[in-house]
């Protein structure tokens, strides 16, 4: 038996550390399967690019699109800037001469100061028992419109006739009433009042649909019927909301009852229509006057009751 020396142990060891090392630094099949090659790398960022462009370029043709179409309506309509900027001098001739000169401002509001002042709380008054006539129909068909309270053949009829009556503006209601009960709020009243139970039914209906639905199975389990889970487990989900949208609702009514004495149905909107035509603009301006303070104070007394019913309400949820 020979024995090896120093130089044959180390011929037999150095092949199989090469292969080591071969074997180290060579990738196995799995584990350049697992690392995305460059390629797929750049394919992918070509194809979002791609995606990005198209994206763009849509959203650019829309744009495009939709300041050609105003323009065209706008040429349709006849309007042009460069008329309105040759007769500028008239308007800025009426702010600054007589609608917004201090001295005959002043003057005006002293002399016509008590026939607008009544002129004005006749509107309030018209908005007021207009939107308090609408509530009640307003609350019964928005219940019955909303599809989870309703069957579909009650809901569904329910919200045309919701729709029609929004599709008749306020003014058209105050002339047609006219008609009925002649020049006067009366008519007026008639008119917000139609308006109100349009508007305010359509919005209790979509308050009253997103309602949670637990408390309604919860006593509907019980065999309570659609009256009974009404009262008890839907409206007083919804009772803070109508209240909210009710006081909005007169405010949006102040201001609508601020122009339809224009047709003849009471409020501030008369003495504004006759002063166009007599072209005295200091008074028109002095009734304008007269509605701001008019519908600031409604909003502010609005925005009071709110914030008292919102700390009513996180007091209850405490």
């Amino acid at each position: 038996m020979t024995d090896r020396g120093p130089a044959d142990r180390g011929d037999a060891v150095e092949p199989a550390t090469a292969a080591e090392r071969t074997a180290r630094t060579e990738p196995t099949e799995e584990s350049a399967g697992n690392a995305p090659s460059s390629n797929s790398v750049a394919a992918e960022f070509d194809r979002v690019q791609r995606q990005w462009r198209r994206r763009t370029a849509g959203r650019a043709a829309l744009l495009v699109a939709l300041v050609a179409g105003v323009v065209a309506i706008a040429q349709w309509l006849g309007f042009d800037l460069a008329y309105l900027y040759a007769h500028r001098e008239n308007l800025v001739s009426i702010l600054l001469e007589e609608m917004l000169a201090p001295d005959r401002l002043a003057a005006q509001l002293r002399a016509d100061g008590p026939s607008l002042a009544a002129a004005a709380l006749e509107t309030l008054a018209i908005a007021a028992v207009g939107t308090a006539i609408g509530l009640p129909p307003a609350l019964c068909v928005g219940v019955l419109a909303a599809s989870n309270v309703a069957p579909r053949v009650v809901y569904g009829p329910a919200r045309l006739l919701l729709g029609g009556l929004r599709a008749v503006p306020s003014m058209v209601y105050a002339l047609l009433f006219v008609v009925l009960a002649g020049l006067g709020p009366v008519a007026g009243t008639l008119a917000i009042a139609m308006g109100t139970v349009g508007d305010l039914g359509r919005l209790f209906a979509d308050e009253m649909e997103e309602i949670d639905p637990g408390p309604v199975d919860a006593l509907r389990s019980t065999g309570a019927g659609i009256v009974a889970t009404t009262a008890a487990a839907r409206l007083p989900q919804v009772t803070t909301a109508y209240v909210a949208w009710t006081l909005f609702y007169l405010e949006l009514n102040a201001r609508k009852s601020s122009v339809l004495g224009i047709v003849g149905a009471g409020g501030i909107g008369y003495p504004l229509i006759m002063a166009f035509r007599a072209r005295n603009y200091t008074r028109v301006m002095a009734a304008i006057v007269v509605v701001l303070a008019l519908i600031v104070g409604v909003e502010t007394v609005a925005n009071a009751l709110r914030s008292v019913l919102d700390a009513d309400r996180r007091a209850a949820e405490r």
